[in-house]
């Protein structure tokens, strides 16, 4: 078995298999540790939702924990999120992503990093992948973890590439809060509709650093001026002037990433090859976080690998049961989040419109939360959400709002 990109779909896929007793090779073009551009957030279900991860992490990776959100409109009116349990997890990728790779491996992966996949090739008796330099690893199967980039997904004819109406740029700068620092340790900052554009701007706090960036669509990116650095600059200039944050942008931490915000790939497996991860394009497009889906569509992939090598049959239709798999668990919930991504960054007045709503209900503010951290379905709330929503308006023009809570914001990849 052949795993192409050790992130966390990749690392998660490659210690489910060689757990079962599989033999697994999880290739990725980096040395571990390694930095990866990203807001470095995923929701705190991620510890629920993997028993045992928690240990595994414990003393390899800083984790921190955010159990409130300020968020503001475009209007600047701000608002105050949190519940009764810790909404987020943060870290940093350096660590995180290492420590899963070494997971994979105790569990008797093979990892061989510096080994940069450029092609696919699938015939009768297997499939091989091809490295930059020259190197060649076959298997019965391979599982494309390798990103939005990837090589895989589009080798074996399951995209062209994502298009630009699907991708966002996303700013990240993780500075040591000697530099930069929140204003506090558990809260994160989210500026939704920032300037009035269609998208938004972040600040997390982690437990020695803080992350913080803006996103935007890849069509409205393209259009702005002065280049990505100074709109980030910009963002920072403004969140200080706000209280969000102390000290000053660190150009030297500064990056820029895409990341797929339409939703998973019409289709996520091929005749031996199955895609999870930012390679079928499973990021929440409203909030932006994508390392829970991609060890959720890891763990699944590699359940759909073990069965089909034990039954000896690799073909697409014994690997369909992969999309029966992630479909069952997170389908409704990645569509949900595209509908919302769609009217919140389309028209970014509604911003105001859903944080003076939600200050005005605690209920939908509750609601809000929990369909941002995947704990309720929109789709079940809907009706309830839509007439909340009616009715906080109208109260909003009778009388000034308290200040209780939006929806969380995004979590980062």
């Amino acid at each position: 078995m052949v795993v192409v990109g050790a992130g966390p779909a990749g690392a998660t896929a490659a210690a489910a298999l060689a757990a079962r007793g599989v033999p697994t090779l999880l290739l990725d073009r980096a040395r571990f540790p390694r930095d990866k551009p990203c807001g470095g957030g995923a929701r705190h279900g991620l510890l629920r939702r993997f028993p045992g991860l928690a240990a595994w992490l414990a003393g390899r990776v800083d984790l921190h924990e955010i159990r409130r959100v300020h968020m503001e409109s475009p209007s600047g009116a701000a608002v105050v999120a949190e519940l009764d349990a810790p909404l987020y997890l943060t870290f940093r990728r350096l660590e995180f992503d290492a420590a899963l790779v070494d997971r994979a491996r105790n569990a008797g992966a093979r990892v061989v990093e510096g080994a940069r996949v450029v092609e696919l090739q699938r015939g009768p008796d297997g499939a091989t992948v091809r490295c930059y330099d020259g190197r060649a690893f076959s298997a019965a199967l391979v599982i494309g973890a390798d990103g939005v980039n990837g090589v895989v997904a589009r080798a074996a004819g399951l995209t062209r590439g994502f298009p630009d109406r699907a991708l966002a740029v996303d700013t990240m700068e993780e500075t040591p809060l000697s530099g930069l620092a929140p204003a506090r340790a558990d809260t994160i900052y989210v500026a939704y509709g920032w300037r009035g554009w269609p998208g938004y701007g972040y600040v997390f706090p982690k437990r020695h650093h803080v992350d913080a960036g803006v996103g935007f669509l890849l069509p409205f990116f393209r259009g702005l001026s002065g280049g990505a650095y100074a709109c980030h600059a910009q963002f920072l200039d403004e969140a200080r002037a706000r209280g969000a944050v102390r000290g000053r942008s660190h150009r030297e931490h500064f990056k820029a990433y895409r990341l797929p915000l339409g939703g998973p790939l019409a289709r996520t497996v091929g005749d031996r090859v199955i895609v999870c991860g930012d390679a079928g394009g499973f990021v929440n497009a409203y909030t932006g976080e994508g390392i829970y889906y991609a060890m959720v569509t890891g763990e699944h992939a590699a359940a759909t690998a073990a069965g089909a090598l034990a039954a000896g049959d690799a073909s697409a239709a014994a690997l369909a049961g992969y999309e029966t798999r992630w479909r069952a668990e997170i389908g409704e919930e990645l569509a949900d989040s595209v509908r919302i991504q769609r009217r919140l960054f389309g028209h970014p007045r509604l911003a105001d419109a859903i944080i003076g709503a939600a200050a005005r209900d605690r209920r939908l503010c509750r609601l809000f939360a929990l369909v941002a951290l995947g704990e309720a379905p929109l789709r079940r709330h809907r009706l309830e959400v839509a007439w909340r929503c009616g009715l906080a308006m109208l109260r909003r023009r009778l009388r000034p709002a308290p200040a209780l809570g939006p929806p969380p914001p995004p979590a980062g990849r």
